[in-house]
């Protein structure tokens, strides 16, 4: 078999393996639409309605559940909660808050409450719901508008709190009914210990006799309440835990009076993602090959660096983590209404101007030109940004729809797009900085690695670039996080390994290409711009952070 047989037929098998997998996760055993209601201060409300699959077409309602999501994510976030509860039977509404993914309006905590009372009202009208037999499932910040939603409704049989911790002074032993508090082991926002003080308000138990996994009370009665911890897991992980989805509508089904029979439909989830992704990076690759002799891209001529890999790296820590104070170059952001994204902006920004400093120190000292490195590549004529603008739309739809649609949410609403914007264009110089750095900086060092295999020393190198880059964000965040006495933030650091992995193994492969940094700086720059901007809450009210 020739190498032209081989590479087309590895090309046919990676877009089976995608297609199965944007098949699987788009055509789940239930009904799915997604709508949209305004609250009674004229806010848009963004939500996905989850149906059985006779729903529509039986006469007999069904339990309503409502979910709600924590701060910095969205709907899409809960989308595993949402599946299981809708194939069990019930009709599931699954909300953007205010401020968050789809909807409008500043993030108020005194306006989350508006939000549930419409997106309930819109399923009332649009299902076959039963109203007086409700069920609430509140992750992080959203465990306080819909517990206070379950202390003041009596239709609600049941309140689950994943992540997060009822108010103790709102509740008793009979209000609300049927609760569950689900904590990770390691959860960074609310320690199973903290738990214990709201399980001792709703039971009348002591607080030092509160039993981890026991069910207090009965179901029928409605006065059943539980704590339980779930190992090896903390809070940002929650909502991609199978521990957690099972046991949340096991305890919402005992709620209703009705037995639960766990599906396999988390694990086929996970298997559907990882055929899509495998095969969308093996599409990847082949389009960037393609695209690169249709534009006639030739990799530049490496730069000759002869500087050991120790002293590199150690000059790295030193120069980047004294200059750490460089964030502030990027502190006007924090005046627009995108907290997060302006606070990962900061920190982003202030790496690439670091290793842009570090990367000129390097050039200066062997007598080599940045300036002329950059300029080459930026005045490379306009093929390579067609290339660079292809490989990116492709690189966003496929990623959409394998993950934006499914797991973490990429669409932002109205109000964000002109902000979209303005992070896009910071976001490409700053990557740009990245870039140069991975390839024209660290690439000639590694290079001299002694591997025999061009794998090999592919992966090495871009491996070692991403322990570099991912280790600065370590040190500083963690650093900030006992600074501040709260490890809450250090859970970004779980969702920096995909995203640093990927940057890292692109941009090594884009100069093995194409030898230019505007590829993988184009791309980093859309893909992250439409997330980070879809997470952060917005407005003046996310001083709730």
């Amino acid at each position: 078999m020739d190498q032209a047989t081989k590479r087309a037929g590895s090309v046919i098998l990676a877009a089976v393996f995608f297609a199965v997998g944007v098949t699987g996760l788009h055509t789940p055993p239930v009904l799915h639409s997604t709508h949209t209601t305004w609250t009674s201060d004229t806010v848009s409300i963004c939500y996905d309605l989850y149906q059985p699959r006779s729903g529509p077409a039986s006469p007999e309602p069904h339990p309503v559940v409502f979910i709600g999501h924590g701060i910095m994510v969205n709907k899409e976030m809960m989308t595993n909660f949402a599946l299981e509860l809708a194939s069990q039977g019930y009709i599931v509404a699954n909300i953007d808050w205010r401020g968050h993914g789809q909807s409008t309006g500043d993030l108020a905590a005194e306006g989350l409450m508006r939000d549930l009372e419409a997106v309930l009202s819109d399923v009332a009208a649009r299902s076959p719901s039963d109203m007086n037999r409700m069920a609430l499932l509140g992750y992080s910040m959203g465990g306080f508008p819909t517990f206070q939603y379950a202390v003041e409704n009596p239709a609600v049989r049941a309140w689950v709190g994943v992540g997060t911790a009822p108010d103790e002074s709102v509740c008793s032993p009979e209000v609300p009914k049927n609760v569950l508090i689900l904590i990770a082991r390691y959860d960074e926002a609310f320690s199973p210990e903290e738990a214990k003080v709201s399980m001792s308000a709703l039971t009348g138990v002591p607080v030092e006799e509160i039993q981890y996994g026991k069910v207090y009370g009965d179901y029928d009665e409605g006065t059943a309440r539980s704590l339980d911890i779930v190992e090896r897991a903390d809070h940002l992980t929650t909502p991609w835990n199978s521990d957690f989805i099972v046991t949340a509508t096991s305890w919402i089904s005992k709620a209703f009076g009705e037995s639960y029979e766990p599906t396999s439909l988390f694990h086929e989830r996970v298997l559907y993602l990882v055929l899509g992704v495998t095969g969308f990076m093996g599409l990847l690759v082949a389009l960037c090959y393609l695209l690169s002799h249709w534009v006639d891209l030739k990799p530049a001529t490496p730069v000759s660096i002869p500087m050991s890999l120790p002293r590199f790296a150690g000059g790295y820590y030193v120069v980047t983590l004294l200059l750490v104070f460089t964030v502030v170059v990027f502190a006007p952001l924090v005046l627009t209404p995108l907290p997060f994204t302006a606070m990962l902006t900061m920190l982003t920004g202030g790496l690439g101007v670091n290793m842009l400093f570090y990367s000129w120190v390097i050039y200066r000292k062997k007598n080599i030109s940045l300036f002329n490195t950059v300029n080459e590549s930026l005045s490379r004529g306009f093929r390579i940004w067609i290339f660079s603008g292809a490989v990116t739309l492709v690189f966003v739809v496929g990623y959409y729809l394998l993950v934006g649609s499914q797991f973490l949410g990429m669409i932002p609403s109205r109000p964000r797009i002109v902000y979209l914007g303005l992070y896009i264009v910071i976001l490409f110089w700053i990557f740009l900085s990245y870039s140069l750095f991975i390839q024209k900086c660290s690439l000639p060092i590694l290079s001299r690695l002694s591997f025999d295999s061009r794998i090999l020393r592919f992966s090495v190198a871009a491996l070692l670039n991403f322990l570099l880059i991912y280790s600065w964000f370590a040190i500083v965040i963690m650093s900030i996080c006992v600074i501040l006495g709260s490890f809450f933030f250090a859970m970004v650091l779980i969702l920096m390994v995909p995203i640093f992995l990927f940057l890292t193994f692109f941009s090594v492969f884009m100069e093995r290409l194409t030898g230019s940094i505007v590829p993988n700086a184009v791309l980093q720059a859309v893909w992250l711009g439409l997330v980070i901007t879809t997470l952060s809450p917005f407005g003046a009210g996310a001083g709730i952070l």
